[in-house]
């Protein structure tokens, strides 16, 4: 029987659909479904994905069996894979722009994947780099078949498709590669990687999907001036909407680069002192204390208490955030206020 493979420090993260009112009608979304429950590995850790599906629950609806998807859960990893999109697009960068054999490729991966406590094997490393070219032809893909006219029966009765424009950068300064979705139906309608974001570089990018000749009733992507223009140079009456998470980033950056340095200050003046104290007190746990059984028994179990509470303070101070909304700073002085305030209750109570 296969084994559930369990990672460490795994993130958890909900989806639900950036649209939250019914196209048609207007009435509020609600969840009807999971669609997906999986973790996902990406370059910045693993993450627990929980990917909700939304319909209109107005009866009268004529959209109500509409399934309306996450892009920003779409966008992590490709359907069927445990490694991420960011680690997919990675592989292929260091094969096609940097030349690196499959072993130099490996090798890069492992020594981005191990201090977070996870791994990647050189099969997997194939597989990922067949997927990246892929993704290149996607935009060649055949349109005929039955999946082309399944596509075709979900976009009619979707009454069109929802576009989501994402570009990913392996790394900062090099090719980036857009990929083009349908929200509703999670289908990838095209990618191109490409050394300049300009506007009309962008509108070539979306002219396959302009040719599939099937309405368009909104588009989601990122606050890139291109992006904007040529979204609004094809469709300029369909609904544009910036996708909350790049436009919370954008505007919480200044703040959580202010935590950070709050956060990297107090380490600094804290971590010290608290590592030298654990190490008297796991010193003296080690010694033993007192002079009678029940006084050493004594002694110990308040020396213990103390190193948890040194413990708690050095977890405190390495806590980890996550931009736009999760600040590590503000979160390690409300551990601490917590800490502190425990202090006080027990030195009321006539404690340590």
């Amino acid at each position: 029987m296969r084994k559930t493979r369990r990672y460490q420090n795994v993130t958890k993260r909900f989806f639900r659909p950036e649209v939250i009112a019914c196209l048609e009608c207007g009435t509020r979304l609600r969840r009807y479904a999971t669609l997906a429950c999986r973790t996902i590995i990406r370059l910045d850790g693993a993450v627990r994905v929980t990917h909700c599906g939304y319909r209109c629950p107005n009866p009268a609806c004529s959209a109500q069996k509409r399934s309306y998807r996450s892009a920003a859960a779409d966008a992590l990893a490709l359907p069927g894979f445990t490694f991420g999109l960011d680690i997919v697009i990675a592989v292929g960068h260091l094969r096609l722009a940097r030349h690196q054999t499959l072993d130099e490729v490996h090798q890069h991966l492992l020594e981005r994947l191990s201090p977070l406590g996870l791994a990647i094997s050189r099969r997997e490393v194939l597989y990922l780099f067949e997927a990246y070219c892929t993704l290149l032809r996607a935009a060649q893909q055949a349109k005929e078949g039955p999946e082309w006219q399944a596509w075709l029966k979900q976009v009619e009765d979707n009454g069109g498709i929802i576009i989501s424009i994402d570009g990913i950068q392996p790394d900062n300064g090099n090719e980036t590669i857009y990929l083009v979705r349908d929200v509703l139906t999670g289908r990838l309608l095209c990618a191109e990687n490409v050394t300049s974001s300009e506007t009309e570089v962008i509108k070539a990018l979306l002219r396959p999907v302009v040719a599939l000749g099937v309405p368009v009733l909104a588009a989601i992507s990122d606050a890139q001036r291109s992006l904007s223009g040529a979204i609004k140079a094809l469709w300029p009456k369909v609904p544009h909407q910036l996708c909350q998470f790049h436009y919370l980033r954008e505007a919480s950056k200044l703040m959580y680069e202010l935590d950070r340095t709050t956060r990297t200050s107090m380490r600094k003046t804290m971590q010290r002192p608290v590592r030298d104290t654990r190490d008297q007190l796991a010193h003296h746990l080690q010694a033993g204390a007192g002079s009678s059984r029940a006084k050493q028994e004594r002694e110990q179990e308040h020396l213990q208490v103390l190193a948890d509470y040194t413990l708690a303070i050095g977890t405190a101070l390495n806590l980890e955030g996550r931009a736009p909304l999760e600040y590590p700073g503000i979160q390690a002085y409300d551990a601490l206020a917590d800490i502190d305030a425990s202090l006080s209750e027990l030195a009321k109570k006539g404690g340590l």
